[in-house]
Parts: C-alpha cells; structure tokens; sequence
C-alpha cells in the first residue's frame, strides 16, 4: 500500500504543467527539455539476486549558444536508469551515463569541436554472424577534439583526435574483455594551378583483451600504426583527369606469444579520358612493396588477428590495366579490360594475365523493370600456364502484377579474382520479395541468401534469411528466420567473417548458427500502443578441440498509454543466455515494470 500512496503521489506531481523559465545573461541562449518517470520495477532470475522496488530514472537534453551559434554552441544530454536500446522501457541493464558536444567559432576560419561522452552498465553486443548477438554490459567512456584552419590561398587543414575505453562482461559465461583506442587523424587540401592535391597523416592504436567463449585462453593483442599519404589530380584534355596517389604505413602487433610488424608503401595512378559522349577510356596502375602487410591490414581492419608470426620473405604486388567502355544503346553498355599483374609473396612470383569483357543491360521488360550485367574474365597464370574462365552474373527485375509487386535479383561469380593470383572466389546470391494489400490488410515476405567459398583454401559462409509481416491500420505482425554456416576470425568484436587471409596463419573459427523471433506491434485507440517480440538464437562454435554450444534467448512486452504531456508504461522482459563451454550456469534474466514518464520544456 505503501507503494502504491507513493505512485498516486508522484502522479499527481508529474501532472502538474512545467512553467517555461527565461535566461539570464546578455549574450547566452539555452533551452531545456527532459523526460522524468517513476515506478515500480522488479527483477529476479537463476544468477541474480531478486529484488524490487520504486524506480526513478530520466533524461534531459540542455542546448544552448554563446553570443551568437557560429561562434559557440553546446548540446549535453545526461540520463539516468535508462535501457539505451529502447529509452522509453526497462530492460535488463538500466543505463547512466551523459553525452556532450562543443562546436566553437563555426562561423569562421577556425572551426573546432569537443565532444565527451561516459556510459554505465550499459548494454553491448559481441556478434556471431547470422545469429542474434551475443548480449553484453559493462562501462565506456570517450573522448574527441577536431580543429579546422581553412584561411583563403592557404592549404586547409583539419586535426581530430580520439581516444575511448570500454571493459564488459558476457551474461552467462565467465568472460570479461575489454578494448582502449587512441586515433589520430589530420589531413591538407589545397587547390594550386589546377591541381588538387591532398596529404595526411594518421596514428592508431588499440588495445585488446577477448573474452574466454570460444577459445580456452585469454587473449589478448596490442596493434598499432601510423600512414602518410599524399596525392593529387589534374583535368586534362578529351574531358578527362589524371591522378596519382602514395602513401607509406608502419604496423606493428603483438597477439599472445606472436609479433608482427613491417612498413607497406604503395603508389596508384590512374587517367581517364571522354574522347566522345558515348566512349570512355582508362587505365590504372597500383603498386605495393608488402603484399603480405597489405593483407595483414585488412585482416585486422575487420576485427580479426594473425595468430602467429607470419614468414620473413619479402613481398610484393604490381597491377596496371587499361580499359574501354561504349554506350551502344540508351539501354546498353559495353567494355573491354586488359589487366598485368606480377606478385611475389612466401618465397614465390607469380605472373598473370586477364582479358575481361562486360556487358550491362537496363530497360522495361513485360510490364516491369530489369537490370542485368554480365561479364566474363580469361585468366593466364605464368608460373603454372594453366588458363581459366571467369564468370560475373547479376540479375535484377521488378514488377508489378494486378495487386502484386513483386522484385527479385541473383548473382553468380565464378574464379572471381582475389588479392592474391593463387586464390579465387566463387558463389552466389540471391533476393526475392513479393507484397499485396488484401482489402484492409498488406501482406509482405522476403527472403535471401548467400554462398561464397575461397577456392584453394575451403574458407566460406553459407546465409539464409527469410522475413514475413502482415500490416493493418491497427496491427503488425511480423516473423524471421536466419541461418549462417562458415569459417570466420575471432576478434574484439566477436566471431567475424574471413576477409580473405589466403595463406596466412589465423586464428579460425568454424560456426554454424540459426535464429528465428517474432513481433506484434497494436494501436488500437488513440494514445494507446503496445508491442512485444519474441527471438531465439542456437549457435555452434569449434576453435581446433573446443566446442560450445551457445544459446540466447529474448522476449519483450511494452505497453504505454498517454494522457495529457504524461504517458502510463508498463513492461516486461526475459532474457536467458548460456554457453556449454563455460563453467557458469546460463544467464537468466527476467524483470517487469509499470510507471509513468512525463517530459518537460523548461525553456
């Protein structure tokens, strides 16, 4: 009863209108704004302590300027026992933390911004592909400064710094990470005697520690590095531009008892030319000192690490092509490609030439739309002298039939060229949708999926999705299924999808997972909404002799009610993750809350 007084109480307090308050100060503008609610709120499950209670929680967004908005302006956006995923619900982790953002001297030659941001027990996810992520909480922080000079016959040029930290933790499993970045990023541009040239540096750093899931130890990896570039381009005759660029990376990491570190220096030019409307001709031309740098690089880009010391052998890449294009129709373009490449790389050159003929096709066809490209590729590798034949395929078409639309695309690529000339790539893909309003209701489906496979080296991923919903004025309903199967890396962020690491020595994670959820969404009288989701997601995970079987599990009601400026809510959420290969019992996470929120203009 107790409670009960204490919620009528506040009530009647949130009901009350807010009076509009005026500044004070000459030359300082600000306006106010926030949304307050209180209630009930209670959790309980298997790995927590159950417990209940009177809950208060908000947001508020103050905004404001400095004698005038292009000399300084401001945002800050505090909030309190919130779910970040959905602002206007409990959920299992309520979140504090404040957002800010300073934009000063905008309206001039300096312009320059300061941003900080701070987060508690908020939620994360660590991804697993085709599967529902995996669920995460923990405390971030982060940092930002930028500063511009753009002053007239004078290079422009930017500066912008950043640097964050985050640490988390797993729910159902005894893995805990955490990740540190510091970036910096300047560059110049400058406009002299037609040319436009470009320059700049960067430095990153990060560091890493990967939660214990599908690996029996800790992990952990330092990376770094830092790039110069430069470049620049010019119009030339024939409607046409030349360009060239360089740049030159130093890189250096050190994942468990593994350290990698080299320099990457690489030089593109390119030149196109317009002799008529209807033709087009180009060349291009790419170099790189350190192959295996390069693709170390993207490697680490996507999330993933090289998991031991890679060979000391040198590397190298030279590609140049050159390339013709014609409209023969409205609806029809043709061209023709010429490509030289030369590699070396783990003590071997490799040689190759690719003759390559396109044709694409776009028109109206029986009533809808179609788009097509085809193209094939003839492939002459020296070292081997073994030919092949190449094929890149896609097809788009959209129609409608009576009440019907309908769209569908495919695509299919064959000995697709790689980075490297020793590997390919061959798969498919696919799209199909179809949508019709059946009087009062519209009923839509759709479905996709994928298959790709590095050839030479088995690494591939295999996706299905398949979506369906039906709509009324008053109602949705909505349902999904998603399956996924193949190698991938495992990184900070979680099991990651081969980039294409060829040869080199990574740490593979073989998956297979399935998901499938459902939603309802009503409205049916004014100011009354509610909405609930289910989902569910099964994933298998094998890291050489480790396994684990992983599962999670989410269902979500939200009901909300306005009345006047103050809204009624009410919600419930349960939420279970667990992992086989971890020695803790399965996260199991259920919590209900009913209250009210009113949002407030101050001035």
């Amino acid at each position: 009863m107790h409670a009960v007084a204490m919620i009528a109480a506040m009530i009647m307090a949130l009901s009350l209108r807010a009076n509009a308050q005026v500044t004070v100060g000459d030359n300082v503008s600000m306006n106010l704004n926030a949304n307050a609610s209180f209630g009930y709120t209670a959790d309980y499950g298997s790995t927590i302590v159950s417990d209940h209670g009177l809950n208060f929680g908000g947001t508020a967004d103050l905004t404001g300027s400095y004698y005038t908005p292009s000399f300084l302006n401001f945002d800050v956006n505090p909030y309190y026992n919130q779910s970040r995923a959905n602002s206007t619900s409990q959920a299992i982790s309520d979140s504090s933390g404040i957002n800010t953002n300073v934009q000063l001297f905008s309206g001039s030659h300096f312009p320059g911004s300061v941003g900080y941001s701070r987060s508690y027990n908020s939620l994360g996810t660590f991804g697993v592909p085709g599967a529902v992520d995996f669920t995460t909480h923990g405390n971030s922080s982060g940092f930002n400064v930028g500063w511009g000079v753009n002053l007239p016959d004078y290079p422009d040029l930017a500066f912008n710094y950043t640097q964050g930290h985050s640490d988390y933790s797993i729910y159902g499993a005894e893995a805990n990470g955490n990740n540190s970045f510091h970036n910096l990023n300047t560059h110049a541009t400058y406009r002299i005697a037609g040319f436009n040239l470009v320059g700049g540096y960067i430095y990153n750093q990060n560091h890493s520690e990967y939660p214990q899931i599908v690996n029996n130890e800790m992990q952990t990896s330092d990376n770094s590095g830092n790039s110069f570039s430069f470049g620049g381009n010019h119009d030339i005759g024939w409607h046409g531009n030349a360009a060239a660029h360089f740049s030159h990376s130093n890189f250096s990491s050190d994942y468990l008892q593994s350290s990698y570190s080299g320099a990457v220096n690489t030089v593109d030019a390119n030149v196109m030319f317009h002799p008529k409307e209807t033709l087009t001709l180009a060349s291009n031309m790419y170099y790189t000192d350190n192959l295996v740098g390069t693709l170390w690089q993207n490697i680490v880009t996507t999330g993933g690490v090289v998991r031991q010391s890679t060979p000391g052998q040198s590397s190298s890449s030279f590609d140049i092509n050159a390339l013709a294009a014609y409209n023969v129709t409205q609806h029809l373009i043709t061209s023709g490609t010429v490509d030289r490449r030369q590699q070396t790389y783990f003590g071997k050159s490799y040689g190759s030439n690719t003759l390559t003929g396109t044709a694409s096709y776009w028109n109206r066809l029986l009533g809808g739309a179609l788009s097509s490209v085809l193209a094939v590729t003839y492939t002459n590798v020296d070292s081997t002298g073994l030919s092949t034949v190449g094929l890149l395929s896609s097809l788009t078409y959209f129609r409608r039939v009576g009440g019907w639309e309908l769209n569908g695309s495919g695509n299919y690529f064959q000995n697709t060229q790689t980075m490297l000339i020793g590997y390919t790539t061959s798969g498919f893909g696919f799209t199909a949708s179809a949508g019709r309003k059946f009087g009062f209701l519209h009923w839509n489906a759709s479905a996709g999926g994928s298959r790709s496979l590095l050839n030479k080296s088995g690494y591939g991923t295999d996706t299905q999705n398949y979506t369906t919903g039906l709509t009324a004025k008053w109602i949705g309903i909505s349902g999904t299924y998603a399956k996924s199967d193949g190698t991938a890396l495992f990184g900070a962020t979680g099991v990651v999808p081969t980039p294409n690491p060829g040869p080199l020595p990574v740490d593979i994670i073989n998956y297979h997972s399935h998901s499938y959820g459902a939603g309802l969404g009503l409205n049916p009288f004014k100011r009354f909404t509610a909405s609930a989701s289910f989902s569910r997601a099964f994933s298998d995970t094998l890291n050489g002799a480790l396994g684990s079987h992983n599962n999670t599990e989410s269902a979500v009601v939200h009901l909300q009610y306005q009345f006047r400026q103050m809204w009624f809510t009410a919600g419930y959420s349960k939420f279970v993750q667990g992992f086989s290969a971890s020695t803790s019992p399965p996260a199991d996470v259920n919590t209900y809350f009913f209250g009210v929120q009113r949002w407030f203009n101050f001035f």
